[in-house]
């Protein structure tokens, strides 16, 4: 097929209109290295990378090996032997536990012998150079600010780290790069565990419980995005950019796109260190419906954006990552495929939504080819991006729904979707309002002024606290995303008749449990039985009346059954046969 000028035009004018925009600046984080760092090696390129880097760095040079190598003295630094045990903290402040240790001290002969062993040394670094060829000492470790790793018998692997390690000092800026509010979390309640998504998705273990919620190390973080992408809550959200900043990008290439005339828009998401590159190279040869969108992190991109680039009108939408992904795109993976799913049920067709793997730019394109486009909305939406996360998640899903080729009133999703509704037992229900207590989004809610058990389908996030709270077991999920439950108000699951105070008529507990509990201690147990029936009704009394009845009477109810009357010698005189 010839591609014109012509067919290029409604491209290149959404593109200028995207580029066009500016991008605010994210929060930075202020991280101080003075430059000391820990060699950890197993023979003598260990020394010769602490010799190269003495001038510029305080070095220290932990050996694993020391039986096969003989250590040159005097040395501008000092040399220990041990095994690193475990690696926490971050760059500019590393803690290395170290079992085996050795502190280096002066031998006879004028060389470096050792001193007595000892597990669990600690270092504490800026930095850590690891040639050891041994494991990484932390996940992703490619990621992480100050580890730096090369295999020792990489001459060039090497060097290219000790270049980099010697640049390494002084004041640096981090971009924050999730900015993360605790109160919105649904991680916990009551010692009870639900939502762990982030925990699960966060390959450099930065996230943390604790509690209630989860901690966010911003140190550690490396901005991948997938514990914003996943977050149901918007607790997590990502800020390079933002949601809000990133749907408005969207929209404005799309409806700039088809003002010009363009058609069959595919959205082609990337990153700008493989993805930016590639489309560089892949130049003029790029199908003029397809427009590259960059990002900072492909993994940062949720089920929001994939859901408003098709309500925007793009008949597809494609996010370009490499065939063998750097610490993996399975959170990313899953949310595509969660996207195609509701699209395909939509009427978007099954190629709306998907990932194309490449390293080279042949790939590229003979991956876009190979995908077919799904099918466009006729009534492409053009609201307004504005909200938080979660509120637009809700917006780009609902309007993926109004403007569907093909809508349905309820789309089924899998398992662990964080969209959907509880299904309650409501004979086995007792109103006890557990599921309430710990529900962190205000999904489920009790009556005001009636015992009763309310729910809105659009607050639930499916974190599971309600089911793994219930003492009576009556609560299920059920994933799915119900557009007419998003638009009603809260609907009543359970209702009953409230019992009133025999005293002060105030309304309280359940007419059904107030009677069900007085038929099981009626005449069954010894503080409500015989002459003392009367005291059943403190159970009919609501809690400000049920105490002062209480402290009136003087019940201990500690107390047991009154005891018999202790027998004596007259006893036995006058009523010898007992």
């Amino acid at each position: 097929m010839t591609i014109t000028e012509a067919d290029v035009i409604p491209r290149d004018i959404a593109r200028s209109a995207l580029s066009a925009l500016t991008l605010p600046e994210p929060p930075l984080l202020s991280l101080h290295s003075d430059g000391v760092v820990l060699i950890y090696g197993r023979d003598m390129r260990a020394i010769e990378a602490g010799q190269r880097l003495a001038e510029t760095l305080d070095v220290t040079v932990l050996l694993s090996d020391t039986t096969t190598i003989t250590i040159p003295a005097p040395l501008p630094f000092p040399v220990a032997r041990g095994c690193v045990a475990s690696a926490t903290g971050h760059f500019g402040a590393y803690e290395v536990v170290v079992d085996g240790f050795a502190p280096p001290r002066p031998a006879a002969d004028g060389g470096v012998a050792f001193g007595v062993l000892r597990d669990g040394a600690v270092s504490r670094c800026d930095l850590i150079l690891d040639l050891s060829g041994e494991a990484p000492l932390f996940p992703a470790h490619e990621a992480r600010d100050g580890y730096l790793k090369a295999d020792p018998l990489v001459a060039e692997a090497v060097s290219a780290k000790i270049a980099e390690a010697g640049e390494l000092v002084g004041e640096f800026d981090k971009p924050v790069y999730v900015a993360y509010r605790k109160e919105l979390c649904a991680h916990s309640r009551s010692g009870i565990t639900g939502c762990t998504r982030c925990l699960d998705a966060c390959a450099m273990e930065a996230i943390t419980p604790a509690g209630d919620h989860v901690t966010i190390d911003a140190h550690v973080c490396a901005g991948c995005g997938n514990c914003a992408a996943v977050c149901p809550t918007g607790a997590a959200t990502y800020t390079l950019p933002t949601v809000d900043v990133q749907l408005d990008r969207l929209r404005t290439l799309l409806l700039e796109y088809r003002a010009a005339g363009g058609r069959d828009a595919v959205v082609l998401f990337h990153d700008g260190y493989v993805g930016g590159p590639l489309i560089e190279a892949i130049g003029d040869a790029l199908a003029p419906n397809v427009l590259p969108f960059p990002v900072n992190e492909i993994k940062q991109i949720g089920l929001e954006s994939l859901a408003a680039a098709l309500a925007y009108g793009a008949s597809a939408v494609r996010i370009l990552a490499r065939r063998e992904p750097r610490n993996g795109i399975v959170t990313l993976g899953a949310t595509v495929a969660l996207a195609a799913d509701a699209a395909k049920a939509l009427g978007y067709g099954d190629g709306a939504c998907g990932i194309v793997h490449a390293d080279e730019p042949a790939e590229v394109l003979f991956g876009l080819a190979q995908q077919p486009l799904g099918t466009p909305s006729p009534e492409p939406a053009s609201f307004k991006p504005v909200g938080t996360k979660r509120g637009l998640l809700e917006l780009s899903l609902g309007m993926l729904h109004q403007v569907a080729p093909a809508p349905v009133p309820v789309v089924a999703l899998p398992a662990g979707a964080p969209f959907g509704a509880v299904d309650v037992d409501v004979d086995g229900c007792t109103l006890c309002h557990s599921c309430v207590t710990a529900c962190p989004t205000g999904a489920l809610s009790a009556g005001e002024d009636r015992p009763m058990l309310r729910f809105l389908e659009s607050a639930c996030v499916q974190c599971g606290l309600c089911e793994a709270t219930c003492p009576e077991d009556v609560i299920t999920l059920r994933p799915q995303l119900d557009f007419a439950a998003w638009a009603s108000p809260r609907k009543t699951l359970k209702e009953e008749e409230p019992f009133c105070c025999i005293n002060c008529a105030k309304p309280f507990g359940t007419k059904s449990t107030i009677e069900r509990v007085i038929a099981k201690l009626e005449g069954s147990h010894w503080m409500f039985s015989g002459e003392n029936a009367r005291r059943l009704d403190a159970i009919r009394m609501c809690e400000d009346c049920r105490v002062e009845a209480v402290l009136n009477e003087g019940i201990d109810p500690y107390a047991g059954a009154q005891r018999p009357r202790t027998r004596t010698a007259d006893d036995y005189k006058t009523d010898p046969v007992q």
